[in-house]
């Protein structure tokens, strides 16, 4: 009890600073009185419903940004005609949804925070971005990470589910989980077409 009190006179500080705004300061005075936040997304709890929201929309745009950024650049070293179609329609699709949830999160009063890591982003880099590795390749390790989809959407659809007030937000996210769907469904199929093998759940 003690801590909260302290937590509670170091937020009514930096509000009266004029450190942080109405709102956060309403959330975070929130969370401390009921001791967790209600909504939760990636395993940690927030205090409202936007808090959540824009959670999710920063990693979710980080995330297509970087697609689109190894989905370009497996474009450019693809040997095969056929895959370089796909790959391009995918990779203008995870830029455009960038675009679109960056527009939603500031919006709703948020910035860009996310980044890549470095380890990530090389770890990825080595394989897409790769001129000794097939299409057929790269199109398995795809398939290996996505072979059991709405477990790789369960971190926009658990939210979408919580989401009450926010329908436009709502209908945005679920809207790009069909988008998610159809890209999963060409490179599924693309990799079961490029190996011989029923790569498709």
């Amino acid at each position: 009890m003690a801590t909260a009190d302290f937590e509670a006179r170091q937020l009514l500080k930096a509000y009266r600073k004029g450190l942080i705004s109405d709102e956060l300061f309403e959330a975070q005075m929130r969370e401390l009185q009921t001791g967790t936040g209600k909504y939760v997304f990636n395993g940690k709890s927030h205090a409202s419903e936007r808090e959540m929201i824009r959670a999710l929309l920063d990693e979710y745009r980080c995330a297509e940004n970087f697609a689109s950024e190894y989905l370009g650049c497996w474009n450019e070293v693809s040997d095969q005609d056929c895959v370089k179609g796909g790959l391009r329609v995918i990779q203008q699709r995870e830029a455009y949804h960038a675009k679109l949830l960056e527009a939603r999160l500031r919006e709703l009063g948020g910035s860009p925070q996310c980044t890549v890591s470095t380890e990530q982003r090389t770890k990825e880099m080595a394989v897409y971005a790769a001129k000794d590795k097939t299409d057929a390749q790269k199109l398995q390790h795809v398939a290996d990470q996505i072979h059991d989809l709405p477990k790789v959407l369960s971190f926009i659809t658990d939210v979408i589910d919580q989401i009450q007030d926010d329908q436009q937000s709502k209908e945005l996210l679920r809207s790009l989980v069909q988008d998610e769907m159809s890209s999963a469904q060409w490179l599924l199929e693309a990799c079961q077409l490029m190996n011989g093998t029923k790569a498709a759940a």
